[in-house]
């Protein structure tokens, strides 16, 4: 699976973009071998209730599928089949009728569904001419797009495009950043607050509070010992990546990740050349390769296993400096959030109640992040960075892959047991 490259021109350093074209009920670790029979990955996971959930499937072939439970995965549907997207597909759904699919990048398309998914409605996002990074919708009717735009394979702007009756029509309301910052993901918690994914110059998450229409500079707080500044003398500044969303009422989550600039040839610093997921150009010996990283801030699944394929890629769990952040109040103020463990994902049921589950170990915290209990010794697999989705104190689930076989996880009693549900096998 190959890498192309979306060049952003930023000042007179290029930064990047890159374009990815990526028996039920058994308990873990009962004895028995666990072999799938599926053989593809997994780009998204929506579960509604205990029982409804989807998932998208991305096969060899560069196709995708929308699979369907309504029995807590006793049973498949496959509903939706498409060409995948450049950098993956979106998934929300609002109840058992209504929901949406899209697929990002250069080939975008909205598809909607307001039956459960047994018949969609599908049409190309050509709004804004551009490339598609992000969809975000808070029910059937409002959602936003975020466009880059550019000419010659080079972008220059983004735009965010907003819609108030499902994808009919969209409204252009501007670039949310200013140069030299760039934007890579929207997510709203309503159809007024929303946070940025972005890259900036500075350690500031971008919010906005009217529907996308203005946006502000939050700032964030240094941990202990301050942020990094570039050396003197360093061909452009400090970056640092911040993803920023919305937990539930007033929560907010936040990663920051500051990236050095590059040092000539060493193995120092490095350029971001995109998201999702974090990817840095950089120096390893004199040789050129790219850095992939899983971050606090991950919302979805993404191609592991196709990145961990890439000559000259390397999948790193953890970003090396990255800061988590909590707000209770909004993004007015904010504390660590102390992970148990930098190799897992978290969820949340309120905005104080999280959840974090890891390898063989599930955490709880009652504070918004900053304090956790831990339990161990679960025999859970490697969840997929951003797979946890909880429906209530009881219930969850979340994504692994061994490989490129897929499995669910899921918890009836509030995490303290995990169960595997299989996926079916697909064809392309």
């Amino acid at each position: 699976m190959a890498v192309s490259v979306l060049a952003i021109g930023i000042a007179s350093v290029a930064e990047t973009h890159p374009q990815l074209p990526h028996d039920f009920g058994r308990k873990v670790g009962t004895g028995a071998v666990h072999v799938p029979a599926a053989s593809y990955q997994l780009a998204a996971i929506d579960f509604i209730d205990t029982s409804a959930g989807w998932v998208i499937a991305e096969l060899p072939s560069h196709n995708f599928a929308v699979l369907h439970t309504t029995d807590a995965g006793h049973s498949w549907t496959r509903q939706l089949s498409g060409i995948e997207g450049d950098i993956g597909e979106y998934a929300k759904f609002f109840d058992r009728l209504h929901g949406v699919v899209a697929v990002l990048g250069s080939q975008a398309e909205l598809c909607s569904t307001l039956d459960g998914g047994k018949t969609w409605g599908c049409d190309p996002l050509e709004e804004g001419g551009g490339y598609v990074l992000s969809v975000a919708f808070v029910d059937p009717a409002d959602g936003w797009l975020l466009v880059q735009e550019g000419s010659a394979g080079v972008a220059t702007t983004e735009g965010l495009l907003h819609t108030t009756d499902g994808g009919k029509t969209w409204i252009n309301q501007g670039d949310p950043v200013r140069a030299p910052d760039w934007a890579f993901r929207i997510v709203f918690a309503d159809r007024l607050r929303g946070w940025l994914y972005s890259l900036s110059s500075e350690p500031n998450a971008y919010a906005t509070a009217d529907g996308g229409r203005m946006w502000r500079r939050v700032a964030l707080p240094a941990p202990p010992g301050g942020w990094p500044v570039a050396p003197a003398g360093s061909p452009r500044p400090e970056k640092f990546f911040v993803a920023a969303s919305p937990t539930l009422g007033p929560g907010v989550a936040a990663a920051v990740v500051p990236i050095a600039p590059p040092k000539g040839r060493s193995v120092d610093g490095g350029v971001v050349i995109g998201y999702p997921p974090l990817s840095i150009r950089a120096f390893d010996g004199g040789v050129l390769v790219t850095v992939v990283y899983t971050t606090f801030g991950d919302m979805s699944p993404y191609r592991d296993s196709a990145i961990l394929s890439e000559a000259g890629q390397a999948l790193i769990p953890a970003a090396p400096g990255e800061v988590e952040l909590s707000s209770l109040d909004g993004g007015s103020s904010w504390e660590i959030a102390a992970l148990p463990s930098e190799f897992g994902t978290f969820g949340y049921v309120d905005p104080t109640d999280w959840w974090w589950v890891g390898v063989g170990a599930w955490a709880t915290s009652s504070d918004g992040g900053m304090t956790w209990a831990r339990q161990s010794n679960l025999l859970t697999l490697a969840p997929l960075p951003g797979s946890l989705r909880i429906i209530d104190l009881d219930d969850a689930w979340f994504a692994s892959m061994n490989g490129t076989m897929p499995v669910l996880e899921t918890t009836y009693d509030g995490g303290r047991t995990w169960r595997i549900v299989d996926l079916p096998r697909l064809t392309p």
